[in-house]
């Protein structure tokens, strides 16, 4: 057969023509030009990345007829028949059909003192060198550490992690990265110049990015398209040949899910399923795209680390201003098990749907700090409003025409602690047309209870500047004011600056308050939630006095003799209750009859979830 395909036709030859692995031709260059030459390297990495073709280089440097050098004349025969693959002093071995004991022994082991037949050096180059078995590995051993000063091996794999330590301590690593899709695309475009192909350098950037930084995948995709299209490739075809999903197509998807169209969404879907695409390398490929997003994201906009062309970086930096980083990186892994998914569902165009789908939901989520944040900025707003609508409404209570009355007299403001409202007392009478919520009860100022006024057959209400109190609302005042000093109010007042409205709602319902000596007593009539709050933030009050006071507080939180008393009644209910359904159990009694016991405590356990 006369043709040769690409990935052998432009193999390389020399070391300045090795694509993407600088870092390893370097060192090697430099120890053929200055003789430090080790007698064991291995080369690792991901499969089309240069291993065999670096061994070959390596191999005509050490046996060149001009001598041992990193530029090799590549006319001499040595070299001709190393980069033929038969020279008699370079054994290429591949260790996948040669993977026992016997097979190392005959190959290496007992042809390795034999001198070379021509050239300086016997080179033997074992190729997926993981394969060999433990046994063969361990007749290597010796022979690796201590070879004859005419003998080199070179040894290539792709899976680093299977090679026993002991070989890997006998020999020079090193590791073959996968070539950017950058350099891919350039050696691409070198290639379709010579061999006379008219392609876009969107096309070659496509077969750049299906190679996955294998610059051999790259080469084959590439002749394949060539037999596929002809001599004129353009991006349809590429797209046709290999299957790839088109940057046009993912940039269409994504606009979707960030603009929440579901309906555009399946559209794409079944436009990808009618055109017989793999909707797994479909999801692969969105994966990838939303990684560029990200990358963009954090700041990186450099086309050699995306391997992409700056029109597609354009549009990346464009959208990746619709998400944020979180959604990106939920929507990733979320794609990372549609793929999966995909692969072993018996309907993957129904996964990828419904996977798709949850994308779209996702964005809707919105982060947890930004919640908070806006539930803060609503309750400022609620207490910021509160006095405005407090005035409104007395304002709006006053009937027009209705008599004067005198101002009523100046109360000292509290500035933390809202007005709290006054019980009815039970001595004071009710009117017996009285409407329900007047009386003595006002809920916006304690100071000024409504007055009924009958000019007529219709009542009115309004505030009254004479506040007539009775004895018992008096007293019960007189009570709720109890202890309420500098040092509350002080506490009160950096509660509302804090914006600790639950906290400072919970001291307004308090009976009473107290501070004394670091502490602050708090009186409930009954248990709640507000004290059960309370309770809870021990820590948060003992910073409050420290940066208030100087030093921490302590607060207590107290029932008054009646809700004690209730809540002894409460309890000592509950353990009856607890101590009637433990007697009643069958088990219960089976070993209360049979070891003549009785019932000394009951507990209730938690219900498990």
């Amino acid at each position: 057969m006369s043709y040769q395909v690409i990935a052998r036709k432009y193999r390389p030859q020399t070391f300045t023509n090795l694509t993407g692995q600088e870092h390893v031709s370097r060192t090697l260059e430099h120890a053929l030009d200055q003789g430090r030459l080790h007698h064991a390297y291995l080369f690792s990495g991901v499969r089309g990345t240069g291993k065999t073709t670096t061994a070959r280089i390596f191999a005509k440097g050490l046996n060149c007829a001009v001598g041992i050098t990193s530029k090799p004349c590549l006319e001499c025969v040595s070299c001709r028949e190393i980069a033929s693959g038969n020279s008699i002093d370079v054994l290429e071995i591949d260790a996948a059909s040669n993977t026992g004991v016997d097979n190392v022994r005959d190959v290496i082991i007992n042809s390795i003192a034999i001198a070379p037949a021509r050239d300086r050096y016997k080179v033997f180059v074992i190729d997926e060198v993981h394969m060999l078995s433990t046994s063969a590995f361990n007749a290597l051993l010796k022979t690796l550490e201590e070879p004859p000063p005419h003998v080199v091996f070179i040894m290539a794999t792709t899976e680093l992690h299977k090679l026993p330590d002991t070989i890997l301590s006998r020999c020079q690593q090193f590791e073959f990265r996968q070539i950017q899709s950058e350099k891919i695309f350039q050696r691409l475009r070198v290639i379709a110049t010579d061999e006379a192909v008219t392609v876009s350098d969107a096309a070659l950037r496509d077969i750049a990015r299906a190679a996955a930084g294998s610059m051999r995948d790259a080469q084959s995709a590439f002749d394949q398209v060539i037999a596929f299209s002809g001599a004129e490739v353009r991006e349809e075809d590429v797209i046709a040949a290999l299957g790839l999903v088109s940057t046009t197509l993912l940039d269409r998807v994504t606009e979707a899910i960030v603009g929440q169209d579901g309906a555009t969404v399946l559209g794409l879907v079944d436009e990808l399923a009618s055109r017989g695409y793999d909707l797994r390398n479909f999801a692969r490929e969105l994966m990838a795209w939303l990684r560029h997003l990200l990358v963009v994201k954090s700041g990186i906009t450099s086309p050699e680390v995306l391997g992409v062309a700056d029109v597609e970086l354009a549009r990346l930096v464009e959208l990746s201003e619709r998400f944020s980083e979180e959604d990106l990186v939920r929507s990733f892994h979320l794609l990372a098990s549609v793929e999966k998914e995909i692969k072993d569902s018996p309907y993957p165009r129904f996964a990828l749907e419904v996977g798709l789908y949850k994308l779209i939901h996702t964005l809707r989520l919105r982060p947890l700090p930004e919640i908070i944040a806006r539930l803060e900025a609503l309750e400022t707003q609620l207490n910021s409003a509160g006095g405005s609508f407090r005035s409104t409404l007395t304002e709006r209570s006053v009937p027009a025409g209705a008599p004067d009355r005198a101002p009523a007299p100046a109360l000292a403001p509290r500035p933390a602690l809202r007005p709290q409202p006054l019980k009815r007392s039970p001595e004071a009478p009710v009117a017996p047309d009285e409407p329900p919520g007047f009386g003595d009860f006002n809920p916006f100022d304690e100071t000024v209870p409504p007055e009924i006024d009958e000019p007529g057959p219709q009542k009115s209400y309004r505030a009254s500047a004479a506040p007539a109190r009775s004895e018992a609302s008096e007293r019960e005042q007189t009570v709720s004011s109890v202890g309420r000093g500098p040092e509350v109010e002080s506490i009160c007042a950096e509660l509302d600056r804090l914006n600790r409205g639950l906290l400072l709602t919970a001291l307004e319902e308090a009976q009473s308050i107290e501070y004394a000596e670091g502490r602050l007593i708090v009186t409930f009539g009954n248990e709640s939630v507000f004290a059960a709050r309370l309770r809870d933030s021990l820590s948060f009050f003992r910073e409050l006095g420290q940066r208030l006071f100087g030093q921490p507080m302590r607060i207590e939180v107290r029932l008054n003799e009646a809700g004690a008393a209730a809540a002894a009644d409460q309890a000592k209910q509950t353990d009856e209750l607890l101590r009637q359904r433990a007697l009643n159990n069958p088990t219960v009694r089976m070993f209360l009859e049979k070891f003549r016991g009785e019932v000394v405590d009951v507990t209730e356990l938690p219900t498990k979830a």
